[in-house]
């Protein structure tokens, strides 16, 4: 956003639409046609400026931001009154006669063109700041049908960027994306948002207790419905009490699809975080136009198919690291024996990694993971029938001087060369501080560079060559390990990937946001300022890690139990959880009597 008088300099050069046209009114005045419609009264514009300023019924002293300069007939009527007032024009054609004209010795902040350019704009932050009314001139709207609504929408973007908001995590009963849920809700609770993990783990081994306790394909079926409808009553019925901002489901999610337009009944904004091959798992088709936002990890082809299948909005947002888990960790003499190697893999033994792995028996290799098949591979695979723990992953990246990653295919005999689903092992074994060698998922050169950070194989011959240059180069392949996790602690963590969801959300829904309000949390930092950090409560709160929400479970799970030594505040807070605990059984009790 620039003043009028810099405007004025910058579309000198500007040469307006032939639709857009300075005209006398019939009161000797100028007003502005534009495809047809007149921006302002041909007989008495400044009368009709105060009339729509009367008619705003503004609050005096608060500033305003205008939607739409016209000529600025209204602009002058404001300031006349004292207003201090800024000014968004969707049209540079009609910007152009303003601050050449009526507007030109004017100082006023005015944006042009796109409401987004506009909205990230510090000047834009800074309006937003003064929490500004809104004027919309009339003859705009009817030219602009939607500009009002993404100026507001961005208005409101602003307000509540830095606010914590409510947020849900809805994780599988299984999987690959169960971690990952874990780590995005993590990722938000440490971020400040109140913050609900719905753990559907708990349903999993009634998954497999019934549906493994009947023979007939039919009834299994019936039954794993069953099965997954209550487990998505159970979890809509937590997301309605907790009553969030915004609802995120990743892949797997036992929800249905009328999971997001119930949510929507309740002004929930739904998204959905699609951590999976759309090409293998095609159930995605069935959703996506159901979601307020669709998350995915594969930019490209992907991304017209959704907008042929009827999805509004989406955007690409990989996986990354969670840098409390997926870290670097010291192996004990016992654990060197279990985990030292030269060259590990810790994955799935899909086909090609059977196939391309089999050329690599004659090195000091170790595989953990479950679902190897090949004959020639048998003895270097580790706990074959255990899947492996992100604590034992960290511990098998710690014991090898080079970590393998190789995507999965269920149809090449090797290096995919079609291959857009980065897996998550890329992001974490730079976190655990590992050395990796990995093929060229597409993609991967714009997250890493791919010789100083993350070197890349394309068949067997040049990862052997690979594998036998870094094993005689100890010190180049630390520093290159090193960078890696510099990297990923800069650019890859699950708090970039919430922030990047919550950019997307709030930039196309921070209306719907605000409108249903934002339920404060504080910090325990917060409240200490607060009630002030000499009191006795204050040091006491001083005490606890800052960013720790003022929640009563984040609070009780830190109060040792009744009986044992207590200082006045932990003893009240320890009394008003066992209170809690009592009713909570009552309560219990009354239902089950």
């Amino acid at each position: 956003m620039k003043s009028a008088r810099e405007w004025s300099a910058s579309l000198s050069q500007h040469e307006a639409r032939p639709d857009v046209e300075l005209v006398t009114g019939r009161g000797g005045e100028p007003t502005l046609r534009v495809d047809e419609v007149l921006l302002h009264s041909q007989y008495k514009p400044r009368e009709e400026a105060a009339r729509l300023v009367d008619s705003a019924q503004l609050e005096p002293g608060r500033p305003v931001l205008v939607i739409g300069v016209g000529l600025g007939y209204h602009v002058l009527e404001l300031l006349q009154r004292g207003f201090d007032v800024s000014v968004v024009e969707p049209d540079a054609s009609v910007a152009k006669f303003a601050v050449e004209g009526l507007l030109r010795d004017s100082t006023i902040l005015i944006g042009i063109g796109d409401p987004a350019e506009i909205g990230h704009s510090p000047t834009f932050r800074d309006i937003t700041a003064g929490v500004p009314q809104v004027f919309v001139h009339p003859p705009t709207a009817r030219l602009h049908s939607r500009y009002s609504d993404a100026i507001q929408s961005q208005l409101a973007r602003v307000r509540i960027a830095d606010r914590r908001l409510g947020v849900a995590v809805v994780g599988p009963m299984y999987g690959g994306s169960l971690p990952i849920a874990q780590y995005l809700a993590r990722a938000f609770q440490r971020m400040g948002h109140r913050t609900l993990y719905v753990d559907n783990s708990a349903g999993w081994p009634l998954y497999e207790s019934i549906t493994g306790s009947v023979a007939s394909k039919r009834a299994s079926a019936q039954l794993s419905g069953m099965v997954a409808n209550l487990m998505s009553e159970w979890s809509y019925a937590r997301v309605s009490e907790f009553a969030p901002n915004l609802c995120i489901a990743l892949a797997q999610a036992p929800v249905g699809n009328q999971w997001p337009l119930r949510l929507a009944r309740e002004n929930i904004v739904t998204a959905y975080w699609f951590v999976e091959n759309w090409r293998h798992m095609t159930y995605w088709n069935e959703i996506a136009p159901h979601y307020d936002c669709f998350f995915h990890i594969q930019p490209g082809e992907f991304e017209d198919t959704l907008v042929k299948a009827g999805c509004r909005h989406h955007a690409y947002v990989q996986t990354a690291c969670d840098p409390e888990v997926h870290r670097p960790v010291e192996l004990t003499p016992e654990e060197c024996v279990t985990y030292a190697c030269d060259v590990s893999f810790a994955g799935a033994g899909y086909r090609n990694r059977n196939m391309l792995f089999s050329g690599l028996t004659d090195y000091n290799f170790k595989i953990w993971g479950v679902e190897w098949t090949a004959r020639e591979l048998q003895r270097l695979v580790c706990k074959p029938d255990r899947r492996f723990t992100p604590e034992d992953f960290a511990k098998i990246v710690a014991g090898s001087a080079i970590n393998l990653n190789l995507h999965s295919s269920a149809t090449h005999d090797g290096v995919d060369p079609r291959c857009d689903a980065i897996n998550p092992r890329v992001f974490e074994i730079a976190a655990c501080g590992g050395f990796q060698l990995c093929d060229p998922c597409i993609g991967l050169d714009t997250l890493f560079d791919l010789e100083a950070e993350l070197p890349v194989y394309r068949t067997l011959a040049e990862l052997r060559e690979k594998i036998d240059y870094y094993l005689a180069n100890d010190e180049e392949r630390r520093a290159v390990a090193q960078a890696a996790r510099r990297r990923v602690l800069r650019e890859h963590t699950y708090e970039h990937r919430a922030q990047q969801m919550l950019d997307v959300i709030l930039e196309r829904f921070a209306d719907r946001i605000e409108s249903k309000g934002i339920r404060a949390q504080r910090s325990v930092a917060e409240v200490a300022d607060t009630v002030g950090r000499e009191t006795e409560l204050g040091r006491y709160l001083s005490g606890l890690p800052a960013d720790l929400p003022f929640t009563q479970e984040a609070i009780f799970a830190r109060v040792p139990l009744m009986g044992t030594a207590l200082s006045h505040p932990e003893a009240v807070f320890a009394y008003l959880r066992e209170m809690r605990t009592s009713a909570e059984q009552l309560l219990a009790e009354f239902a089950d009597g």
